[in-house]
């Protein structure tokens, strides 16, 4: 078994800027196979978007800004019979259909390829360590992937992620073959490829799907249900993703505790200061200031 080193710093292209764009895409348009992936910041935002676009050729990385520079031209390109290698495709299909309109048409997912081998570990980072006797870090998992500027250090990260799957691809692509897994794979591959994109969609009645609110009371059901709604808007209305507004184990406690006063809410497990200071005003008009109770 090989000894694992961690990889070595990357100093991939930044383009940013129509003419930069431009080159990248003179540069595509030769290449028969592209890998690709994208950076979000669902955990961040209530409409996510997507920030970053990583590209890899052999020899070669690149991050594409989309909040710089019109990337519709990419489109183009990136469809098609060329081949597009990605790991765990079906979110990045689905995230560039909504946001740009693309059909990425010809598609290779790393990961379905690797589960359909039989490996039990299927993440990038595993699959890399396996093949290639590199670790990679998660440094930068949890990163706010739509603030500006950005460091070197998240570049060199985001461009971990394509740098490996194109020798990746030829090593599942050789055992799939070998095992006449090839055909089943690609089938899989164009189900993937063929993915809607979906609008993000609110139920009002999710809140019944919380841990803990089956066993409130009918007036702690109500107003968890009046929680889980304001909620929704202080989060649309700030543009932060409802979790990070108020935890759902907060929302619970408070429907259970029924506080009646400033300290009663303060008092209830989840919610900081923070959580007080993001939706404070929702939660003292739902428990307490409400006239409906």
């Amino acid at each position: 078994m090989r000894e694992s080193v961690i990889v070595p710093s990357l100093s991939p292209g930044f383009i940013a800027d129509g003419a930069s764009l431009d080159a990248l895409l003179l540069r595509l348009a030769a290449e028969p196979r592209v890998a690709l992936d994208t950076e979000s910041n669902s955990f961040h935002a209530y409409r996510e978007r997507v920030c970053l676009l990583q590209i890899s050729i052999p020899g070669a990385d690149f991050i594409v800004d989309p909040l710089a520079v019109d990337v519709r031209p990419l489109g183009a390109v990136l469809g098609g019979e060329r081949e597009l290698v990605l790991h765990g495709a079906d979110y990045d299909v689905r995230c560039l259909r909504r946001e740009f309109g693309w059909d990425l048409g010809r598609i290779f997912d790393t990961m379905i390829a690797a589960r359909r081998l039989g490996s039990k570990e299927l993440g990038l980072a595993a699959l890399v360590n396996a093949h290639f006797g590199v670790r990679l870090t998660k440094e930068h998992q949890r990163a706010d992937w739509g603030r500006r500027p950005l460091k070197p250090d998240q570049l060199r990260y985001a461009a971990l992620d394509t740098h490996f799957l194109l020798p990746l691809h030829d090593i599942l692509s050789t055992g799939l073959a070998q095992g006449g897994a090839t055909d089943e794979a690609r089938r899989e591959f164009d189900r993937i490829a063929a993915a809607a994109a979906h609008a993000r969609v609110f139920d009002p009645e999710g809140w019944r799907k919380l841990k803990g609110a089956r066993e409130l009371d009918p007036e702690g059901r109500k107003l968890l249900a009046a929680l889980w709604v304001g909620r929704e808007e202080r989060a649309s209305a700030i543009d932060r993703p409802s979790f990070k507004v108020i935890p759902e184990s907060a929302m619970v406690e408070l429907a259970r505790r029924k506080p009646r006063d400033e300290a009663g809410i303060r008092a209830v497990p989840g919610v900081t200061p923070h959580v007080m200071e993001r939706a404070g005003e929702v939660i003292r008009r739902v428990v307490r200031d409400d006239p409906a109770r």
